[in-house]
């Protein structure tokens, strides 16, 4: 027995992205008091980071603002509101970056040529300084981007006799791990091989190398290693005090979340300065390193991932892998007793499958994750660097315009007016996406059907601040039936 469909003369509503998730109801019901607790301490935050605990809450509410789709066949109204763009744990909004990012990537930076993920991860006591150290963490990456790139030129002078080749990178700058806790690392994707003029016909070509061993990583970290130590001697930042003068200014309240951060302790209320509760089971075991992985230092390298050249769907997904953000609202559950229950992606050695948090710790976690403004989360380098002499014969070319032109959408943002993009695709002159191409590409949804007659909607408009927002919202309900079970995505939103 199939569904009826609404009548025509009935208008619907449907309104997404307003079901409050967890994460929403953990903030609406606890961030005031979080910040009461910083401020009985006689801290405060940055004003960047309480801005962003602030801004989420408001993520995806339409009274302050939203694009009004609408079915002409049969009255049927979509209200698309505005995500809060935040840099630093929105699950909305970091979703929707990653598969920006990706498809970015995909169609306009990396050749058909195999692609292999590097990640470099810190000791424990340099993690906090290149946290609040933005300019100490690029140099490192320098150090790193540089070593490894040093190395696949010499492997091709070695095996090839190749003197003039050159490789790239995008690396993507993560700041944190699985558990929430503070952790600056890299996931670089570095073109394996290189290119180089070919003597014969004077042609750019490329070169596939063979892949690295586990020794080669061995003595690549270790290179790696002594380099960054080198540096930090240098620039007087293996000091044991040091991590000590980060946080001792008695004003700053981000200092100490982050410092706890980083050692997976509580911060604020009774549990102050006790490791945060974890959840296991008795399966502990030891775990040996896999191969291509190697450690020297406390630094970690591990390059085991390679995509093949013409594999665009696998390289898609390692890139939205590397541009992730720090927490799905899929890994959040609440406990009957009230405690909120992190599941990690993997079980640890010690059998911990989750992290268990009190609602204040969970927003202690993840302030402290919150990036400073002006500060770049990707870097490319070498031959995909902006002014490297051969990036224009490498990336790919962009895709032709279409031909057929129909009605341009907008997709409104909170920080900007909305802009105008075509339907069909991307834009030829910018990085930016459009909401409903990533979310046919990505989930094969088509943002502008219409769940009733599966007709295509149109925009009427796009509403922004109140009391327009209110009363166009007061309007419909009043004229309108009861709304469909159905929500999708905030506008410049997608899940993680």
């Amino acid at each position: 027995m199939g569904v009826p469909r609404p009548s025509p003369t009935l208008p619907t509503i449907e309104r997404c992205g307003v079901g409050r998730d967890l994460l929403h109801r953990v903030f609406e019901d606890h961030l005031d008091p979080f910040l009461a607790e910083i401020a009985e301490a006689g801290r405060a935050l940055p004003a960047y980071v309480e801005d962003e605990l602030r801004r989420f809450v408001l993520c995806g509410d339409p009274k302050l603002g939203f694009a009004w789709l609408v079915c002409d066949d049969c009255d049927h109204h979509r209200l698309v509101p505005f995500s809060c763009g935040g840099r630093g744990f929105c699950p909305s909004c970091a979703g929707r970056r990653m598969v920006e990012r990706a498809v970015h990537w995909v169609d306009r930076v990396f050749p058909r040529v195999p692609v292999r993920q590097w990640v470099l991860t810190f000791p424990w006591p340099l993690r906090l300084r290149l946290a609040r150290n933005h300019d100490s963490l690029k140099a490192l990456h320098g150090i790193f981007s540089r070593a490894v790139r040093r190395w696949y030129c010499q492997r091709a002078r070695a095996l090839l006799g190749l003197r003039d080749a050159r490789t790239g990178a995008v690396t993507a700058l993560q700041r944190a791990g699985s558990d929430l806790s503070l952790n600056p690392h890299f996931h670089a994707l570095f073109i394996d091989g290189v290119y180089a003029i070919d003597p014969e016909t004077g042609q750019l070509r490329f070169y596939h190398l063979p892949a690295p061993t586990t020794e080669d990583i061995e003595a690549l970290v270790a290179d790696i290693a002594r380099r960054c130590a080198r540096w930090l001697v240098r620039n007087g930042l293996l000091d044991s005090d040091a991590d000590l003068d980060e946080v001792e200014d008695p004003d700053d309240g981000l200092g100490p979340l982050q410092a706890a951060s980083i050692a997976r302790r509580v911060a604020l209320g009774k549990r102050a300065g006790r490791v945060v509760r974890r959840y296991r089971i008795l399966s502990g075991k030891k775990v040996d390193l896999p191969p291509r992985c190697a450690i020297c230092d406390g630094f970690n390298l591990h390059a085991g991932v390679v995509v093949g050249a013409h594999n665009r769907q696998g390289l898609e997904r390692v890139c939205r892998y590397i541009a992730r953000g720090p927490l799905a609202r899929s890994r959040l559950e609440q406990r009957p007793d009230g405690t909120l229950l992190l599941r990690l992606h993997r079980e640890w050695t010690d059998g911990t499958k989750g992290i268990a948090f009190q609602p204040t710790e969970l927003i202690e976690k993840l302030a402290a994750l919150v990036p400073p403004p002006r500060t770049n989360a990707v870097i490319y380098t070498g031959i995909l660097g902006a002014r490297a002499a051969w990036r224009s014969d490498v990336v790919p070319e962009p895709e032709p315009e279409p031909e057929t032109k129909s009605e341009p959408e907008i997709a409104p943002r909170a920080s900007s007016f909305p802009r105008l993009v075509r339907p069909e695709g991307r834009s030829q002159t910018s990085t930016w996406v459009p909401w409903s191409y990533l979310l046919w590409r990505t989930f094969e949804v088509d943002g502008y059907e219409c769940p009733n007659c599966g007709k295509k909607m149109r925009l009427r408009t796009v509403v922004i601040h109140t009391p327009a927002t209110l009363d166009v919202l007061e309007g419909l309900t009043r004229s309108a039936r009861a709304p469909p079970a159905v929500f999708c995505l905030p506008a410049g939103g997608a899940t993680a």
